[in-house]
């Protein structure tokens, strides 16, 4: 009951100064949403595991040097037959691909379909599964639909469908597995239980020197490391944490700067109401109650700054999400926000608003 009262009165006060409130809240609307915005990304690409279950357990097998009548453009994802069964995905529609089903190139002519593709291009037709369609003038049959938000293990790249990788030679008139010095297909795979990600690497290096010695010519000079499926590895893991981290410590500062600043905006108001603080502790208000109701000020104006500027930041992330830069490549990130970003968000209205608020009640 004592904190809805404060809550009424606060909220009083700060009817009573329009221009003061509004200021605060820009302000800090645009600190909060700068820090959504950044974090939402760096959820994105470094802290949300990529959308299949038991994620954190999956691992990327990389190269670590020392050093139809109505035809479109739609991009594939070549995958081996224990592609699905091993992120353990299920389908919506249909069924997938297994290894079962490989037995020699050409004996595997299925399509898996994006619920995403599915739905824009198929409308949403249950009956396609069974339908057969021509791939590159091949004709395949699709078996089945992915579950949405299902986009494979690339972070960049959201395939429209899957085909079985022993149909490359049809689909892309080219057969890469039968070169020994071909390295340009990824492995991904899970930790057997019981293994960690230390002992899993030097087995596979024990592999690989191995294999540099039985073929010096096509795999001499190489390691095998682990990484998080995503980002590819190493190559591109490594700049984007860093500068990730860099534009999330600038937004902090760009905070940090908002909070300063609004501290000394609501030290000058308070000494606008010393006469009215003086007024109450006269007629005997407790020296607590006025601290609290100061506090609540500062914090109700935060909230509001931060719900301003999450509420702008959605827009921006929505906008960032359904961007695709070369419109004929399906190449864009999903960086919408998540309850991560939610929760960081509030904390740093919290934070921010006893940041600031403590300046006039230390006074």
């Amino acid at each position: 009951m004592v904190m809805f009262s404060d809550i009424r009165y606060a909220i009083r006060q700060l009817v009573k100064s329009p221009g003061f409130t509004l200021t605060a809240i820009v302000t800090l609307a645009l600190g909060i949403g700068a820090n959504a915005i950044v974090f939402s990304v760096l959820n994105a690409l470094i802290l949300r595991p990529v959308n299949v279950p038991d994620a954190q357990n999956l691992y990327m097998v990389q190269r670590a040097f020392d050093a139809g009548a109505n035809p479109s453009t739609a991009w594939p994802y070549m995958a081996s037959g224990n592609y699905f069964d091993s992120l353990g995905v299920q389908p919506f529609l249909g069924r997938f691909y297994h290894a079962s089903d490989e037995n020699g190139y050409g004996s595997a002519p299925y399509v898996v379909l994006s619920y995403t593709f599915w739905h824009s291009y198929f409308h949403d037709n249950r009956a396609v599964v069974g339908r057969t369609v021509q791939i590159n003038k091949h004709p395949m049959a699709i078996i089945g639909v992915a579950p949405d938000n299902f986009r494979g293990t690339e972070l960049f790249f959201a395939p429209a469908m899957w085909i079985p990788l022993v149909e490359e030679p049809l689909v892309r008139g080219e057969n890469n597995l039968q070169y020994r010095g071909n390295h340009s297909s990824m492995l991904i795979g899970r930790l057997k239980p019981g293994v960690t990600p230390q002992q899993a690497t030097a087995d596979l290096n024990t592999i690989a020197s191995t294999l540099s010695k039985a073929y010096p010519r096509d795999d001499d000079g190489y390691k095998i490391s682990l990484a998080r499926p995503g980002l590819m590895g190493d190559a591109f893991g490594g700049p984007a944490k860093a500068f990730m981290g860099g534009l999330m410590l600038l937004a902090g500062l760009i905070l940090l700067a908002a909070c300063a600043n609004l501290g000394s905006l609501f030290a000058a108001r308070a000494s606008d109401r010393a006469k009215q603080v003086a007024m109450r502790l006269a007629l005997g208000s407790p020296r607590g109650l006025i601290l609290r109701q100061l506090l609540t000020e500062a914090v109700l104006v935060s909230l509001a700054g931060g719900l301003v500027g999450l509420s702008g930041g959605m827009l921006i992330l929505r906008g960032l999400s359904s961007w695709q830069p070369i419109p004929d490549i399906p190449i864009n990130v999903p960086v919408n926000p998540d309850s991560r970003t939610y929760l960081v968000a509030l904390l740093l209205a919290l934070i921010s608003g006893f940041l600031f608020g403590m300046v006039p009640s230390v006074r």
